[in-house]
């Protein structure tokens, strides 16, 4: 599976991916790439999977015929340790990826 990470995480992440195909758009030169772009680069680029923790992406664009689905983290905190708390239920939903689909991942205690 290729999973790209949004700049709005941190680039370790990525290690935690395992088998997968997982990039940071820092690695690529993305970086300020606006919300819509970047979801078609990474379609381009044959990313199955955007990985964000920008609640608005789903809402601000059209997923339906997209081959890339958008899974929103929203932890508990902030930093590597805060996102890295739900990177085992991401890797478990994985298998289950349909294009165009959004995910969210949560484990706050209270609604924000």
């Amino acid at each position: 599976m290729r999973v790209l990470l949004d700049e709005n995480l941190p680039p370790l992440l990525a290690q935690d991916f395992g088998d997968h195909d997982c990039s940071h758009v820092k690695d690529l030169g993305w970086q300020g790439v606006q919300n819509g772009e970047l979801l078609r680069r990474a379609e381009d680029a044959g990313f199955q999977v955007l990985v964000t923790l920008d609640s608005n992406i789903p809402s601000q664009n059209e997923l339906s015929g997209r081959n890339t689905s958008i899974y929103v983290l929203q932890p508990e905190g902030q930093g590597l340790k805060a996102t890295k708390a739900l990177v085992a239920e991401m890797l478990n939903a994985l298998p289950n990826w349909k294009p165009g689909q959004v995910d969210r991942f949560s484990n706050r205690r209270r609604p924000r």
